[in-house]
């Protein structure tokens, strides 16, 4: 069984080895002592973690409470404050950031019990199940799952598809084999690559995004794209993207969502 990466961002060393030792115990993976913002950005990017354990106070300009907003918000990551602060004032500031549980510290002694438990329950809760999500990517269908059933035995039915590889997600109807516009069936969506082949996929875009990479956002009702540099051409007038020669609209609802993410990929 794999074990889970866990990230402990804590500004205290002795606090950290502490915890470290505890979790070790149970047979987790411990990255590095992590005592700010900034270095646990380098260590996601780096690997990213099953877990982070998070403290609101580090070192640096920035806290937990603004590590805690883009754990959420941008990498997707589930997330556990572990904090000297017991107020109520931090703790709603907690809560709006959407962490899966909020622990005070007890000292001179950490309750390990109850951290271990918490660790446990957000990691099953958050545990992927769905079949065709993998590390990599995502394991296209051919075709709709009743018509790939008919295929005759040896026929290539399910692709692995490189997240790198996807240029977007899409809902709207697709042009066919035989240069026809089709409508995609409900509950299903369809994804072109960069080799300018399109595949199938049994899910909602808003399932799908819990799992995509930070580079895929959503700009509208019924579209994901890919805004990495070897796959977006760039902005049109501002509320259109060009992505491999196809002009896609940037909606409204999706624009402050869309700048931001632009700006956690590229300096202007």
């Amino acid at each position: 069984m794999k074990k889970a990466q866990i990230l402990i961002v804590e500004d205290e060393s002795i606090i950290f080895r502490r915890m470290r030792k505890v979790l070790e115990k149970e047979h987790y993976s411990i990255d590095e002592y992590t005592p700010s913002v900034k270095e646990a950005k380098g260590r996601i990017n780096n690997r990213r973690p099953d877990l982070v354990l998070l403290d609101i106070k580090l070192q640096g300009k920035e806290t937990g409470l603004d590590l805690g907003k883009k754990l959420q918000e941008d990498y997707k990551i589930p997330f556990i404050y572990v904090t000297d602060f017991d107020d109520n004032q931090t703790f709603y500031k907690g809560l709006e950031t959407n962490h899966e549980h909020f622990i005070v510290k007890t000292k001179p002694q950490l309750n390990s019990k109850e951290l271990i438990r918490t660790i446990q329950t957000v990691l099953k809760r958050n545990e992927i199940k769905e079949e065709w999500i993998t590390k990599e990517g995502i394991i296209g269908l051919v075709g709709y799952l009743d018509e790939i059933k008919e295929y005759k035995n040896g026929g290539i039915t399910r692709v692995p598809i490189k997240y790198s590889d996807i240029a977007f997600f899409s809902t709207k109807p697709f042009i066919n084999e035989t240069e026809e516009k089709e409508i995609i069936r409900p509950n299903y969506l369809w994804f072109l690559t960069k080799d300018n082949e399109y595949y199938f996929l049994k899910s909602s875009l808003k399932e799908l995004l819990k799992h995509l990479p930070r580079y895929f956002v959503r700009i509208n009702e019924s579209c994901i794209v890919n805004i990495s540099s070897d796959v977006l051409d760039g902005r049109i007038n501002g509320s259109k993207l060009s992505i491999m020669n196809r002009e896609l609209k940037i909606k409204d609802t999706y624009l402050q969502e869309f700048k931001k993410r632009l700006e956690l990929l590229y300096h202007s």
